[in-house]
């Protein structure tokens, strides 16, 4: 239940206990307002007198004799009358300092006393809201706070929002929330009441730029990033290709000598001659690579 919604809840119960006689009727309005205080009684009104605190004393402020209303209070001159032979005052173009408990005391032509009071209670008038944003990134995130100039306690604040010109919506309670901007425009209401008068104020978000931007700065980014990467990995493959290459061909370039064994020969075959020479074995030496 709203706060505003108690308020209004309880007065009903008190109204409900002061009919039984346990307490005064709750009557609430604003400043430059006017109110009834209603008693009607089904025989004649012989004198009726209304009596109100001021200075810590009740003092009379209104009475109706002899079919003849007077107001006896000056700050009430020209603001109070009657109706139903003086069982009913109204008081009009109400201020602040009316507030307070009202009671009447009637007397009807069989001499039978009757006396009711009310409890009213005047509220100022709900000033326009204020609303001050604060970005909270320089992006798109912003702290909105709504507030009025005024001393009063009775009083609730609510957030609705709507885009695109749809309905407005409940948002949140409170006098400050946090929100992040959206592609589409949104528009934020701040509704400030009282129990019996309300004011509102709205912001627009702006549209949020931030978000495309930071996107594509994001895709920028990631193209640079594989642009510079490619030529990285490409450079990488070449350098273990080469280095593979080097030392393949290192193991390759080892030398070793193999012994290979020709037929014997003589020194006369060598000169040239048919006598029997000196025969020997000729080893020769092959570099070969493999």
């Amino acid at each position: 239940m709203k706060p505003i919604e108690l308020v209004f809840f309880l007065s009903l119960v008190l109204q409900i206990c002061s009919v039984t006689g346990n307490g005064p009727v709750p009557v609430i309005d604003h400043v430059e307002g006017s109110v009834v205080l209603p008693y009607s009684l089904s025989v004649p009104v012989r004198e009726a007198y209304w009596d109100f605190p001021c200075n810590g004393h009740r003092v009379k402020v209104a009475e109706f004799r002899d079919q003849k209303f007077s107001i006896t209070r000056e700050e009430f001159r020209s603001r109070m009358d009657c109706s139903d032979n003086g069982t009913s005052l109204m008081i009009r173009n109400l201020r602040m300092n009316d507030s307070g408990i009202y009671t009447a005391l009637i007397y009807d032509t069989e001499q039978r006393r009757h006396e009711i009071s009310y409890n009213l209670t005047v509220f100022k008038l709900v000033p326009k809201p204020d609303i001050k944003k604060r970005n909270e990134d320089g992006q798109c995130n912003y702290t909105l706070h709504c507030s009025i100039q005024s001393d009063s306690s009775a009083l609730s604040y609510s957030w609705m929002y709507r885009y695109n010109n749809f309905e407005y919506q409940h948002y949140a309670n409170g006098s400050t929330i946090q929100i992040s901007a959206q592609k589409n425009t949104w528009e934020f209401l701040c509704l400030v009441e009282n129990p019996v008068h309300k004011n509102n104020e709205t912001f627009t978000v702006p549209t949020c730029h931030g978000i495309q931007t930071v996107n594509a700065e994001n895709k920028r980014l990631r193209v640079l990033l594989i642009g510079a990467t490619v030529p990285v990995l490409l450079a990488v493959v070449i350098a273990v290709f080469l280095i593979t290459r080097i030392q393949i061909k290192m193991k390759a370039d080892i030398i070793y000598k193999e012994i290979q064994v020709f037929p014997k020969k003589s020194t006369n075959q060598e000169n040239g001659t048919d006598s029997k020479g000196l025969l020997y074995q000729e080893t020769t030496y092959v570099d070969v690579k493999r």
